[in-house]
This record gives C-alpha cells, structure tokens and sequence, in this order.
C-alpha cells in the first residue's frame, strides 16, 4: 500500500523538526536555532543544526541533511512509506493508503519488513500473555511473582511464547509472512531438512526497542529448569538490530534522561523494568554485554552524565572496570554507585522503595576515578609491584579523559589517594599521549605508503554534470565551470526567493516576482549541470500554471539531491548575534539585495553561455579548412563579441582583446 499526496502533505506539514529531532538527541537553543551533537557522525563540538523556522536539519561535520521524514529515513534506515507512517502515529493522523504497484511491490525495503514482521511479533507475544491460558498461568504469574504491575507489563510490551514447537511461525505464515522474512529478523529457525521451529519457546518476553520505540529484537527468558537451555536468549544480529548499537530500555528512558539530565546504567532487563515501576524512568541497560562506544554515543545524545548502578558482586565490579573506560574516553561524567552485598538495582528498590533508593544513591555514589582507585586499593594492600601496576592502570584511564581540566583534577586526586607526587602521574600520562601520537603517525605513514593518494582514492568523482556543490570541499580534484556557477547562483534563488516580489503594479494588481523575471530572461535555456536543469524544470512547470513553488516544497522533496542542494542553500554555520540589534548595529541581509543581485546574476549566466559558444566558434574555425564557412563562424564570433563586451560593460567588468 502507498500513502495518498493529500495524506503526505499533511504529514509533513504536522511534522514538528524539533519535536521529530528531539525524540533521538537533546537539542539546545543556539539564535533562532536549536544545535546537538550530531547522531549520524562521532563529534564532542556540536555541528548539527536545526532550523524551526525552515523545518530542516544540517549537520557543518558530515554534511547530512533534510526535513523531519529524512531526518527519519536516516536515523531509522527505513525508506520513505515507513517514514511516514512513523510520523504518522507520533502525530495521529489517518493514513490513507492505494495500492502498490507489482514493480512498486518488489522494490519496497527489506528493513520495512523486518518492522512489519518484528511489530507483528511483539504483538503476538503480548496477546499470548494476557489472552492464553497458558501465558496467563505461567508468563503473567512470574511478571506478577517479580512484582510487575499490569501498567508496567505494558509499558515495556512485556508478552510471552507458547512452549510449542511453531506456534508463532504456523501464525505468521498464515498472516502473509515469508520464511525468508521471519528467519532475517530472527524470528524462526530454519535448519536443512527439518521444520521450522520458533526461536523463542516456552520464555517470557522482553522486546528491545529502537529509540523511536519500534520493536527491533527480543531477549527471553525461559522458566523451567533446563540445564541444555541457556537461561536468557536473545535475538541474532539482523538488519535492523546490531547489539553493539543499543540499550535496553532507551525508548521509555530517553525524555527522562533527558530531563534528568543524568543516566542510570544498569545490567539487566528486570533492572530497568523494576526501577520504571518505581518511578526512576531515567536507566537502561547494557543487557549483560560489553559496553560499547556506539552504545555511550546512544547515551551520550540525551545526558553527558552516566551513574553506574553495580550489582554487590565483587568479582563482577572487576569485571566491567575496564569497559567504562570507554564511557570517560567519550568525554561523559562518569560516577558509580554499589548496592550492599547480594542486592541488585531490582532487589534493593523493592525492599528499601523509591525514595530510600534515590537517597542511598545520592549519598553512596563517587566519581568513577575514585571508585575504581577504591576498589582496587584493597586487593593491592602492601604489595608494592601491585601498587604500581595499580597507579600504571590508573594513569592510563585518567589518559583517556578528552578534556585537560578533568584530567588535571582527577591527577590531582589519584595523587591524593595513592600519597605519591603528582607530577609522576602527569609525567606518565604525558608518556601514554606521546605513545598515542607516535601510533597514529606511524599508522598514518604506513597508510601513505600503501595509498599515497590517502582517502582521494576512495572517492570517485561524479560527472561534471551531477556535482553539488560543496563537494569541492571532499575532492578538490573536480573542476567545476563558470557557468556552473552561475547556474547554480539561478535556481538558489528561485528556491530560496522565488515569490519576492521585485515590483508591484498596484493599478492593475500585479505582483512581477523574481521567479517572473528569471524565465523572463532566460526563456527556454537549458541548463547544462543535471541536478540544477531538474530544479529549473520543476520551477518552469509551476510557473507556467501561474504558481511558484514554496521553499518547504525542496526542502522536503522526496528526491535527495534536490532536498539537499536546497538545504544548503538555505543553511548557514554563523548567526548574527543577537546583541548586534540590540545595540543597533545594522548588518545589510541578502534579501535586502536581491533586485541587484538576480540582475548581475542573469547578465554573468548569459556572457558565460556566450562564451561557450565562442569558445566552440574557435575551435571549429581551426578545424575546418572550408574558407566559406570560415567565413561564416568569423561573422557570428564578432556578433558574439559585440554582445559579451556589451554584457560586461552591463557587469562593469573589462573584455580582452
């Protein structure tokens, strides 16, 4: 099924770009627009832009851009329909839908269908729970024994799947399911020579959910003693779900995070589930695994601030010491917390309640420096090899702190703890940098030896025909024409300032447009750069109906070339400051100049095409040896250099020879 235009225009039109970029990462308010940390690029300085008033994003790093629906498309890898519909239910709206087409069938994402497929699940799990016998006995009687409200078994989609053997999978391929589908998203297992069977059998169920809350994976646990049986299954790596990108619980806990402006680590789902319940909303869980730095960069888009909640499991704490490295190498604030011996996140929130719990964490937890320079210190004792291994180990973490100031202060407080100098520390961390750089020169070196070209040789150059501008900045190795500028100078102002009225006819009631006036001048001109002959011809076709097209017509135009030459247009690295107008400082804007500069900008667009076509006179003056036709191309070059230097006198510029 595809989505009517009418249905699609209103969409769009609902679609609030801070509130869509707001659900992912945590916006602040820069001028007029709102600035993050990009999600699609690893950056510490924020380069990505938001403009409400335009409804577009721009990140100045990687260069990604597009309205509320790409900004969806980009963050969810799903195409353009699943967008939609995303937005769609963020902002209620009835989706009217026609049918595909075969052809418009085959082509549809396959990442589409695993959401499909995966939705389709959780809900199936769900209405096993709460409608089956057997669910009702055993799934929803071990939520209830956990101490799991009916609110919050649906608030996390809690569900749970029958101990048949394919009772899922008969389901689903009832309801229009491949195998193909139900295997890519980990669904069903399928092995040569037997029959399907579902992955998950006789488990309660707990769906892993995208920051925008779809279901894209499941961890399950099972509830009858089996010692062939792992305890908690989760589901495969598939398109839609890479472990290593997510953490459990993000999509209820990403407003609370941020408004909390702190996030609770945890290492369970029941963690998670249980500290909900208790009306802690800001934690996640890194569900047993490693940490990751994709998963700190998933954090780190909502809070700079990371608790980490430890089991009182001694040998556990060792365990995960080093992985939070990773979260201080990305630059977050880092502090621990321990709960007594035998006590989780899950067990100490019930017995002592919320509030206990919240007290005890503001009272017990330290930065994470000093935790682990604690911890540490009582297994090193008098051991005077362990205590330096101990300060090495130390040192090498504080190193991996980004900013000086921070790095500086938690030497200062090593120093303190261990009773050694604390230029020693600084001088060891000074060595660990030194090794760092003379790493990275090395490798750098060793890759010019194998590439001297370095990352050029990754790129290839388009045809001059489909260059975008800024690309330059990529691979300067592409030249572009004059003309191409001037072409692209034409229709950035036809999409930026299309319907600024140059003169007003008062008498007749008659707006002359500058959209009027460019196709007045260049008529049937075609341009010569593809991408911007598309925009001229959209421009053209409105234009001879007596319309002009709004600029949130590119903006969010569902051809990506089109909607990213238009956001850079209109997009901007630098704001004026406020203060300037405070003070009455007056900065002359380009909509102020737009008369002068569509004039100037169709003159240069005109003498560069004339001389192109000088250009190619001389040529085919040298290469015939017909004196007639030379003849012939002599008078039409000095028609033309009478009209170039006619141009220029307009342009104030000088003509040679």
């Amino acid at each position: 099924m595809r989505i009517d235009q009418d249905t699609v225009q209103q969409i769009i039109q609902a679609a609030d770009i801070v509130e869509v970029v707001g659900d992912y990462v945590s916006l602040k308010k820069r001028g007029a627009n709102m600035i993050a940390c990009c999600p699609f690029h690893n950056e510490k300085t924020p380069s990505f832009s938001v403009s409400p008033s335009k409804g577009i994003y721009k990140c100045f790093g990687c260069g990604k851009a597009g309205d509320s629906v790409r900004f969806v498309m980009d963050i969810e890898g799903i195409g353009y329909p699943e967008a939609l519909r995303h937005l769609a239910k963020k902002y209620g709206i009835e989706v009217a839908e026609q049918e595909y087409t075969s052809e418009e069938q085959q082509v549809q994402n396959e990442k589409e269908s695993l959401f499909i497929a995966l939705d389709f699940a959780n809900k199936f799990y769900q209405d096993q729970l709460w409608q089956t016998p057997e669910g009702e006995s055993i799934g929803l009687s071990y939520f209830k024994e956990r101490g799991f409200n009916h609110q919050t078994i649906r608030k996390f989609d809690l569900g749970y799947s029958s101990d048949g053997r394919d009772v899922f999978t008969k389901h689903a391929l009832k309801n229009g399911f491949t195998l193909d589908i139900l295997e890519k998203a980990g669904l069903t297992i399928l092995k040569e020579g037997r029959e399907p069977i579902d992955r998950f059998r006789g488990r309660v169920i707990f769906p892993i959910h995208n920051v925008a809350g779809k279901p894209i994976a499941f961890g399950a646990r099972i509830l009858k003693k089996d010692p062939n049986a792992p305890k908690y299954l989760n589901s495969p790596e598939t398109a839609v779900y890479h472990k290593s990108n997510i953490v459990y619980g993000i999509a209820q806990a990403k407003n609370p995070i941020r408004q909390e402006e702190n996030c609770y680590l945890v290492e369970g789902y029941t963690d998670v589930v249980s500290l909900n319940q208790a009306g802690i909303e800001n934690v996640v869980a890194s569900s047993g695994t490693s940490l990751t730095k994709e998963q700190i960069q998933l954090i780190r888009r909502f809070t700079e601030n990371i608790t980490v909640l430890y089991d009182g499991d001694a040998a556990g704490i060792k365990a995960s010491l080093r992985g939070i490295d990773i979260i201080l190498e990305e630059g977050l604030n880092v502090k621990a917390v321990v709960f007594p011996d035998g006590d989780d996140p899950d067990s100490f929130v019930q017995k002592v309640g919320s509030q206990a719990f919240k007290e005890y964490v503001k009272n017990t937890q330290k930065d994470f420096i000093r935790f682990k320079t604690e911890i540490s210190l009582k297994d090193v004792g008098t051991d005077a090899l362990k205590r330096a291994e101990l300060i090495k180990d130390l040192v090498e973490t504080i190193s991996k702190i980004p900013d000086s100031i921070k790095r500086s202060v938690f030497y200062k407080e090593v120093a303190s703890l261990l009773s050694i100098d604390e230029h020693i520390l600084i001088t060891e961390g000074n060595k660990i940098f030194q090794k760092k750089r003379q790493d990275s020169d090395r490798d750098r070196q060793r890759q010019q030896r194998t590439n001297p070209l370095g990352d050029i040789n990754a790129f290839v150059a388009p045809e001059p025909d489909t260059f975008v501008p800024g690309m330059e900045e990529t691979a300067r190795t592409v030249k572009r024409s004059a003309l191409s500028y001037h072409e692209e100078e034409c229709v950035r102002l036809l999409v930026c300032y299309g319907t600024h009225v140059l003169e007003k006819n008062v008498a007749e009631n008659i707006d002359f447009t500058l959209t009027d006036y460019i196709f007045n001048e260049i008529q049937d001109i075609t341009f010569e750069t593809a991408s911007y002959q598309k925009i001229l011809d959209i421009c053209r076709e409105f234009h001879q109906r007596g319309e002009i097209p709004d600029t949130s017509y590119f903006t969010s135009h569902q051809d990506i070339e089109i909607q990213t030459l238009s956001i850079n247009w209109l997009s901007s690295p630098h704001q004026l400051s406020e203060n300037w107008e405070k003070f009455e400082i007056y900065v002359p804007l380009e909509s102020d100049k737009l008369d002068e500069m569509v004039y100037t900008n169709v003159l240069r667009l005109k003498k560069s095409r004339f001389e192109i076509e000088m250009e190619k006179l001389s040529k085919e003056l040298i290469e015939t040896e017909s004196f007639e036709t030379q003849e012939q191309i002599l008078v039409k070059m000095m028609e033309l250099k009478g009209i170039i230097k006619k141009l220029a006198a307009l342009l104030g510029t000088v003509v040679q020879g």
